[in-house]
């Protein structure tokens, strides 16, 4: 399912195999269709779900969030 959280594993790998550009495009994306920051910089546990396709979620950069952990909508996570 097209997701916000799909977007951000999508955008992960091309950050994490050197491929800037395209992970920063990613992120613009999921900010202009969810009206969300979930950054490539940080780290989503696999198994994790964000509630209404991600619609507001602001994560920030330097957040871990560990594995299966389900995130509401219009949820702030700062560092």
């Amino acid at each position: 399912m097209l997701n916000a959280i799909f977007f951000y594993r999508i955008s992960r790998w091309l950050y994490l195999h050197h491929v800037p550009f395209l992970s920063k495009l990613i992120t613009l994306l999921i900010f202009l269709m969810y009206n969300s920051k979930v950054p490539f910089q940080a780290k989503i546990g696999r198994g994790t779900k964000l509630g209404y396709g991600g619609m507001g979620v602001v994560i920030h950069s330097k957040a871990v969030i560990g594995d299966y952990c389900t995130i509401g909508q219009q949820v702030t996570i700062e560092g």
